[in-house]
């Protein structure tokens, strides 16, 4: 079923076929009323796929389809209905429409299409989906190991970003990963450390980062003392007291004799 995303509520039939679907959170009142059209059939994929198939042809129905077949990664089909929505209802001013374009550019990068996340970010300055298309070129790259392309990516995203905490943040935890450029990713995390002063629960995930390069940095002391930092915003978190371990670990080894 492609379920992918925390939470997400799947729902289907006595046979086994797919409803529909929840994803994420939802206000109370909101959620009530999914269940009900889901339990009625109404506002699902086959309710739209019918309606459309009448002939209800509308800028709403090719939207509601399109998110459909994307919510269930079923894309082949999803890039049918935004290029139709596109094409045929272009509506700049529509969040469906945007989220259409940006599908389609992130759709043709994954066939293979080198340039299209490039591409809309080139044609689309003002998008609220830039930096998710560095995000998807970023993973992409990591997961087919072309570090070049990598790089030049977080490159890119930085120099349009150059103060945003999380792609600061991003750039350095990745850097920390695969052991490279750690001395620029200490500078950038620590400007994202300044930067996100005004959320303590951001910060202390963007100190953790510091703390990890500064790990790989082997600067043992004070990678100890930054993750103190996150302890004692954040002192249930397990995750961080696991840190600081492993840093302590790492400094015992060093300083005990040959």
């Amino acid at each position: 079923y492609n379920c992918q995303f925390v939470p997400h509520l799947l729902f289907v039939d006595s046979e086994g076929n797919e409803v529909d679907r929840i994803i994420g959170f939802l206000p109370p009142t909101e959620y009530l009323l999914r269940l009900n059209d889901i339990i009625n059939k109404r506002n699902t994929l086959d309710d739209y796929l019918a309606r459309y198939n009448r002939g209800d042809l509308n800028s709403d129905i090719i939207a509601a389809i399109a998110t459909k077949y994307e919510d269930r990664k079923e894309n082949d089909k999803a890039a049918e209905f935004y290029s139709i929505l596109i094409k045929k209802y272009p509506d700049p001013t529509s969040a469906l429409y945007q989220n259409g374009k940006f599908f389609l550019a992130t759709y043709e990068f994954t066939k293979g299409n080198d340039n299209a996340l490039r591409d809309y970010v080139k044609n689309n300055p003002d998008s609220d989906f830039i930096i998710d298309a560095y995000r998807k070129m970023t993973r992409h790259y990591a997961n087919i190991e072309k570090r070049e392309k990598e790089l030049t990516a977080y490159k890119e995203m930085l120099s349009i970003f150059p103060n945003d905490p999380g792609v600061l943040n991003s750039f350095a935890w990745r850097m920390a990963e695969i052991e490279t450029n750690l001395d620029d990713a200490l500078i950038k995390i620590r400007k994202a450390v300044a930067i996100s002063a005004s959320d303590p629960i951001q910060q202390a995930g963007i100190i953790d980062t510091e703390a990890e390069v500064l790990w790989k940095l082997k600067r043992y002391d004070e990678a100890i003392e930054a993750i103190e930092k996150s302890i004692s915003i954040d002192p249930e978190n397990h995750y961080f007291k696991d840190q600081k371990e492993k840093f302590i670990e790492s400094k015992k080894s060093v300083d005990q004799p040959v």
